[in-house]
């Protein structure tokens, strides 16, 4: 699992990365707000995780653009004191909150928890492409069909065979003949 760690001074950098690396995760770090931001949207990461806060900025704001952005999970290391103030709100964006001094079987129970938190929403997001290229298909067929009643006189049902066969005849799939259909018959 690649893990960006990212925190305000090098010291609390390096312990951070070796509780990753004792998690079993792949770490890399950056030191500031702004370097963690543009690594987030030029790579591909499991985790982030943020030691709150920062130096160029608090790191509630990076927080919640990878939130909203992304399908990464963040983990972000809070302060007791400060986990009164902003715990609530963190939570309530999606963001696993560790308090600090940080207690190494939480944290790596934190890190294996937005691990999964992140398959689960991978796994939500290709059903959900599948959902949207399944609607999209039903769209285009609609509209071959629709056209064929139209240029052909067929009912629905004599639209859905013809686009049925063909699929079967050119050896392709229904989105694909019914879109033939529509270059064909908007041709005409």
């Amino acid at each position: 699992m690649r893990i960006l760690a990212v925190s305000g001074g090098e010291r609390s950098l390096a312990s951070i990365e070796s509780l990753i690396k004792e998690a079993g995760g792949i770490p890399s770090p950056a030191l500031s707000g702004s370097q963690a931001r543009q690594r987030v949207l030029d790579e591909e990461w499991d985790e982030v995780i943020i030691n709150y806060p920062l130096s160029d900025e608090s790191g509630l704001e990076l927080a919640r653009m990878i939130q909203d952005e992304t399908s990464i999970q963040v983990v972000m290391l809070i302060r007791s004191e400060d986990m009164i103030m902003i715990g609530d709100e963190l939570q309530k964006a999606g963001v696993i909150t560790v308090e600090k001094p940080i207690i190494r079987p939480v944290f790596i129970q934190a890190l294996h928890l937005a691990l999964s938190i992140r398959k689960r929403l991978m796994l939500a997001d290709a059903r959900i492409a599948r959902l949207e290229r399944r609607i999209e298909d039903m769209k285009i067929e609609s509209k071959a069909k629709c056209l064929l009643s139209l240029r052909r006189g067929m009912s629905e049902d004599q639209g859905h065979r013809e686009i049925e066969k063909m699929a079967m005849d050119n050896r392709i799939t229904l989105r694909q003949a019914a879109a033939m259909i529509l270059r064909e018959e908007s041709d005409v």
